[in-house]
């Protein structure tokens, strides 16, 4: 939990690119996570990669999350 701390550059960045609160849990950021893979994957959105660069971003957001919060 975050709350009353004073959150890393990065981790407070990806905490913006995600949506989701300081506080948001484990289950929160993945929820939020997967939500956002689906609508900007190409995959899953008809081939369409004009927003792949958003994409890496949400990638990027997880995987600092994932390893400062010890998401396991």
């Amino acid at each position: 939990n975050s709350a009353g701390r004073r959150l890393p550059p990065t981790e407070k960045r990806a905490i913006e690119i995600l949506e989701v609160k300081d506080s948001a849990s484990k289950a929160e950021v993945r929820k939020a996570y997967k939500a956002l893979i689906k609508v900007l994957h190409p995959d899953m959105n008809g081939g369409d990669r004009s927003q792949e660069e958003q994409l890496q971003e949400v990638v990027w957001a997880w995987d600092q999350l994932k390893d400062s919060r010890n998401f396991k």
